[in-house]
């Protein structure tokens, strides 16, 4: 039985497929658990800190973050009080942010790119050169 790469592509990209709709749906099933528990009152901004906090470190335990700062752990659990209490005005600044952020560093990487000189190798040159040819 052969399988030409085409199909093993066709079959990679429908398991991402099913993954990143799984993703999805798990990401609005938690958003809006989270919803309902602070409309209820029985999640707060603190709960989540400290629930961030206890996250963070756990991640520096595992190595998986160098360090647990406060800013982060405030950043985080802004952002995610932001979704669960479902403030538009907040979560619209925070994605202008990022795109802005994101938007600045790409311009910078490609700054960085145009004034980079490149050098070829001495192989290379005596190859052009025509000293090692066949």
């Amino acid at each position: 039985m052969e399988i030409s790469m085409e199909q093993v592509l066709n079959v990679l990209m429908s398991r991402m497929e099913s993954i990143n709709a799984g993703m999805e749906d798990l990401r609005f099933r938690l958003n809006v658990l989270g919803t309902a528990m602070v409309d209820s009152g029985k999640l707060s901004a603190e709960d989540v800190k400290n629930a961030v906090r206890k996250q963070l470190n756990v991640m520096k335990y595992i190595d998986a973050v160098e360090k647990v700062d406060e800013a982060s752990v405030e950043q985080l659990s802004k952002g995610i009080m932001n979704w669960f209490s479902c403030d538009m005005g907040a979560i619209k600044a925070e994605l202008e942010a990022y795109e802005k952020m994101m938007k600045e560093a790409t311009e910078k990487m490609q700054t960085q790119q145009a004034n980079k000189i490149e050098v070829p190798n001495s192989d290379l040159i005596t190859d052009i050169s025509g000293k090692n040819r066949f």
